[in-house]
């Protein structure tokens, strides 16, 4: 199987789910040994479900390039030494 992020290698892993309410709970996992992706089914299912609302919802509002941040004259006070 190859990562669908970087197309590296995935490999066979286990994760502890800390925060289920009936306690510690093991999941199997492929995970890809370059970019660390993992790949699990509920996993993929939330960043389905996410991605789609992100889409849906309005954007965010475009800031111009012409808007800077003035510090005044003196910039950045010198760090000591």
């Amino acid at each position: 199987m190859t990562c669908s992020r970087c197309n590296g290698c995935m490999v066979e892993d286990f994760l502890l789910d800390m925060e289920d309410s009936s306690g510690p709970m093991w999941l199997q996992a492929k995970r890809c040994m370059n970019c660390g992706n993992v790949a699990e089914k509920v996993l993929e299912h939330n960043r389905q479900t996410q991605g789609a609302a992100l889409h849906s919802s309005k954007s965010a509002p475009t800031i111009p390039n012409s808007e800077h941040a003035h510090f005044g004259s003196g910039g950045m006070a010198q760090l000591a030494a």
